[in-house]
């Protein structure tokens, strides 16, 4: 198996640390594992005949800064796409995947979720970790290989609020208390989801603000389940 990463955007967000952390996983699974730091080669799908699994981890910045960094250009999106319906495989977890190329509706139709906040993180001038709650992870489909075996568990970081495509397939949620929006308490938003594009299988997961969070046990085996899931072949 041969997976593609494409890592970038905003340093602030350490991206290479994941892209390190994150081929790691894969390769003790057996997968080659290829870096880049540019969207270029998605302009050239056929260029990646061999590659089973993309990843992207670009990072997006605060509101005030997102036009700094790379978006995608409709070449990269359209090359992508054309990869995923043929069959590549998509994987990834928290705004690397979920926040990343906000002026690309298709990529997110394509992934079938966007960010949207992480109460109270909202306004964007808290300081850092006020925005860290604790919260439930519930699994919703246990039979699932993703999940199976996996138990509900409880997480202190960013409880991710999405807007998210009711054909996707939902493994796991969480419900948001109203504690810091009342008018969204009892609100049950999905965590961890699949979904198809044609030949190709997107696995998504939420959590994953920091490193420390996807090396929290049940999440680092939902990703690895995910993203040989999500391979082709």
């Amino acid at each position: 198996m041969k997976a593609a990463l494409f890592v970038g955007g905003w340093e602030g967000h350490a991206p290479m640390d994941f892209a390190h952390w994150y081929r790691d996983l894969l390769q003790a699974n057996g997968c080659e594992v290829v870096i880049h730091d540019t969207l270029e080669p998605l302009e050239r799908p056929e260029d990646m005949a061999d590659v089973d699994l993309i990843t992207p981890i670009w990072s997006s910045a605060r509101s005030g800064h997102r036009e700094e960094f790379g978006n995608m250009t409709k070449a990269q999106e359209d090359g992508l796409l054309q990869l995923i319906a043929g069959g590549v495989g998509l994987a990834g977890w928290h705004g690397h995947m979920g926040d990343a190329f906000r002026d690309r509706p298709t990529y997110h139709f394509l992934i079938g979720g966007q960010f949207v906040a992480h109460p109270p993180g909202w306004p964007d001038n808290l300081q850092p970790r006020e925005d860290y709650i604790d919260y439930d992870v519930t699994i919703c489909r246990p039979a699932h290989p993703i999940v199976e075996g996996i138990g509900s568990f409880r997480l202190t970081s960013e409880q991710y609020y999405m807007l998210v495509d009711p054909s996707n397939e939902v493994l796991a949620t969480t419900t948001f208390s109203g504690e810091h929006l009342w008018w969204i308490e009892g609100t049950v938003i999905p965590v961890v989801w699949t979904r198809r594009w044609d030949k190709g299988r997107v696995f998504y997961c939420s959590i994953g603000h920091e490193l420390a969070d996807l090396k929290t046990p049940q999440v680092t085996e939902i990703i690895r389940r995910g993203a040989l899931w999500a391979a082709r072949g």
